[in-house]
Order: structure tokens, then C-alpha cells, then sequence
């Protein structure tokens, strides 16, 4: 029997590292592209149960930005950028990615009955463009693109994980 307390509701708080990136307009978006490979042999006339191979799994949370941040604070969200401070804060490019470019992305969410549920997307980087549309009478919403990123010692373990609250 279906239970509408186990619905997952679509709002929640997104953390870059412990900071919350504030309030969001269209909500985040979470998905896991997999490349899965059939493993063929002559003879066959379709799939073969065991032999299928994931070759490719690549998570990304994206988020919906809408409060205003600072270019401090964008820095923590584009890769690949300083600020200089002077009287006024100015962002632009380094053209290289650093390791504090990559941060654990967390969305804290519940389902219906208020069950706790978190993504996590771990170090990740936000390898889309910067892109703002800058409309007349509209706010400026850029799509925040986290995407999980595997450590090299251990390129096994996926970067992503997805708990529930017993």
C-alpha cells in the first residue's frame, strides 16, 4: 500500500563546505549519469544477465542561486578565481583550478512524515560555465553546477551518497 509520508518533499538547505549558500529560486537538482556497458558475445540476441559494466558515474547537484553573495563567498562556487580587496572587491580568473576549489556539497531535505534526507555530493567542483542572464525586471539566478569528484587513491568508491533517516 502506497504511504504518502514517504514522499520526498523538493525543498531543502544547500551547504558548500559548512556554509549554506542562502535562498534558491527553482529548487536544486540532483542526478547520477551513468555509462553502463553491455559486454557482447557472438551469439547473443540481446543483454546478458552479468554482463553489463558501469564504465561512468558522474554525480552533480545543482542548485538554483538566488541570494546575492559576495565575491568572497563566489569564490567558493566558481573554480579558478580571486579577489582583490580594495575599497571595493574585485573577482576575476586565475585560470587554474586549486585544491580549495573542491568542496563537499550537502542538500538537507525530509520526506513528508519529517524524516531526514541528505545528498551528498563530495568533493566536488563546479566545472559549468558562469553564467548569468541579466534581464530587465529579474532577479539573477545562476545554476550553481556541483559535480562530485573521485580521489585518486581510491577511484572505486563513488563520491556521492544519498542517506535516510531510519
Amino acid at each position: 500500500m502506497a504511504v504518502a509520508e514517504k514522499i520526498l518533499l523538493g525543498y531543502g538547505v544547500v551547504t558548500v563546505g559548512e556554509q549554506p549558500i542562502g535562498l534558491t529560486r527553482g529548487g536544486s537538482n540532483f542526478i547520477v549519469e551513468r555509462e553502463i556497458r553491455q559486454v557482447e558475445a557472438d551469439g547473443d540476441r540481446g543483454p546478458v544477465k552479468g554482463r553489463q559494466v558501469i564504465d561512468t558515474e558522474v554525480a552533480k547537484l545543482t542548485v538554483n542561486a538566488l541570494e546575492l553573495f559576495t565575491a568572497t563567498d563566489m569564490t567558493k562556487y566558481y573554480p579558478g578565481m580571486s579577489v582583490e580587496t580594495d575599497s571595493v572587491e574585485t573577482m576575476t580568473s586565475t585560470l587554474k583550478i586549486a585544491e580549495g576549489d573542491y568542496n563537499n556539497v550537502k542538500w538537507e531535505g525530509k520526506t513528508k512524515d519529517g524524516k531526514k534526507v541528505t545528498i551528498n555530493v563530495n568533493d566536488a567542483i563546479n566545472v559549468d560555465n558562469l553564467e548569468w542572464s541579466l534581464e530587465d525586471r529579474n532577479e539573477v539566478v545562476p545554476a550553481l553546477g556541483f559535480t562530485a569528484a573521485y580521489d585518486e587513491a581510491d577511484r572505486d568508491l563513488a563520491p556521492w551518497s544519498v542517506t535516510f533517516e531510519a
